[in-house]
């Protein structure tokens, strides 16, 4: 009779009795510290991992929803292009750990160290990445629909920052990216961003976020002309900053941005900035105002 296990031989490592109600495609192992390599063998059990999340993803098959676990403790360094590429569609990258035991991926290069989503349906979630040089171009780089990035945070070490932390597709754009439940501390007065759509994507949501940033640009939104977005429940606070936004889109783009508080040095007017969308019931505080938060827009 079929129940939610099922045995699974796994070459290189034990016998895996997964819960079928859960994975369903094959499962990998990622540590860098758990005396395993990147060459045939290994991945396939936690005691035999592989090195990095890169050479994992290639023992991956398309829409088979594989998944690859990143222990805890796991470190990765990326100092050029082309190191971490998740092109393999349906893939679950997943942390194990909290707080400092958090697997962590830094980049040490500015201009094209980066991981980059190049196939559709893929997850990353309970990762810490980190910037290690100054002005990092974009940390995530998504070239395809259906994203999603989750319980994820972006940090930086020394004086070092990111410019993006997360860039759509500008050429058309990425549909159906969602961000939820990220957590980013980057205060370096270089920042433009917190995610960047350049793009035309449709159905992006972006919700329960908190970020501390000082974005010169705005911290969620970009030039492109998206449509149905959902921008609800982030909590904002730009370092002061004479022109950013907490949450700015193109004229025309349309969705919903909701229930966002914010605050900054900015005037109230620059706070969330959606002309087409539903904007409703948000909240912006100046930095030296020591009062609640103004609504925005304001009832009429």
């Amino acid at each position: 009779m079929k129940t939610e296990l099922f045995g699974n031989k796994q070459g290189g490592g034990i016998h895996i009795v997964p819960d079928d109600a859960v994975i369903t495609g094959d499962v990998f192992f990622v540590d860098s510290g758990g005396g395993g390599a990147d060459t045939a063998g290994y991945g396939r059990h936690p005691e035999s991992p592989c090195l990095t999340i890169d050479y994992a993803v290639g023992l991956c098959v398309a829409a088979r929803n594989d998944i690859i676990y990143v222990m805890p403790g796991h470190a990765e360094t990326l100092s050029a292009g082309g190191e971490c590429v998740l092109d393999v569609q349906g893939i679950s990258v997943i942390g194990l750990g909290w707080g400092a035991d958090k697997p962590a991926i830094t980049f040490d290069t500015a201009i094209g160290a980066d991981v980059d989503i190049d196939a559709d349906n893929v997850l990353i979630e309970n990762i810490t990445f980190i910037a290690g040089f100054d002005d990092i171009t974009n940390a995530i780089d998504v070239n395809a629909d259906d994203f999603t990035i989750r319980n994820c945070e972006f940090r930086v070490t020394g004086t070092f920052n990111f410019l993006v932390c997360i860039q759509d597709a500008a050429a058309g754009g990425s549909d159906r990216i969602t961000i939820e439940n990220c957590y980013q501390l980057d205060r370096d007065a270089s920042n433009t961003h917190f995610v960047n759509f350049a793009g035309t994507g449709d159905g992006h949501i972006v919700r329960d976020n908190i970020l501390l940033g000082d974005y010169g640009t705005m911290c969620i939104g970009g030039a492109g002309v998206v449509t149905n977005a959902t921008v609800t429940g982030n909590l904002i606070s730009s370092a002061a900053n004479t022109v950013d936004s907490m949450v700015n889109f193109d004229a025309t783009a349309t969705g919903i941005v909701a229930h966002n508080i914010g605050g900054g040095a900015a005037a109230v007017a620059n706070g969330f900035l959606a002309t087409a969308m539903i904007n409703v019931e948000n909240y912006y505080q100046l930095v030296t105002a020591d009062l609640s938060g103004v609504l925005d827009p304001i009832a009429t």
